[in-house]
């Protein structure tokens, strides 16, 4: 059952992960948070998981870098190449770590719908292998996603001026 403050997951093919969410703050404003590092920095991540590098270089053919370190010193990074942007409706990057977990690629797709004054976020990782996608799964994904959207419900209800 669709509920919209819960992370929905689904995997309507053998490499795909499609996770939706909805979000009180206009579209808009939910896309600054996924593009621009002060935003970002302020929930992306899992709650093990302490950010320290976000470079966002946000246009075809640029990058992006997020790192991040965990309480036993492991250190995380991922890093993308966006392919599609389309300000304010969607992202399309592919990503890869830098210690990789999960053999293959990643094409990861980021809708921004409005609803109202919400926004619906769907969240589309497609996978080279049946395999990868189930590490991803099995890995924590959903769990680290869920507790980043917690942290971006309070990013987004912080006033402009307050970020």
């Amino acid at each position: 059952m669709f509920n919209a403050k819960t992370l929905n997951v689904a995997t309507p093919s053998d490499t795909e992960i499609v996770m939706m969410r909805v979000f009180d703050a206009p579209h808009g404003l939910v896309f600054d948070a996924y593009t621009k590092p002060a935003m970002l920095r302020g929930w992306l991540g899992g709650a093990e998981w302490t950010i320290d590098g976000c470079e966002v270089d946000l246009r075809v053919g640029g990058s992006y870098r997020w790192s991040w370190h965990n309480a036993k010193g492991k250190q995380l990074v991922e890093r993308g190449i966006y392919r599609e942007i389309v300000p304010g409706a969607r992202i399309v990057a592919a990503s890869a770590f830098d210690e990789p977990w999960y053999p293959g690629n990643c094409l990861e797709t980021i809708a921004f719908a409005s609803q109202g004054n919400a926004t619906a976020l769907t969240t589309t990782l497609r996978y080279d292998t049946r395999e990868a996608r189930d590490i991803a799964l099995n890995a924590g994904l959903t769990r680290g996603v869920t507790e980043s959207y917690e942290r971006l419900d309070a990013v987004l209800a912080t006033p402009a001026d307050a970020a």
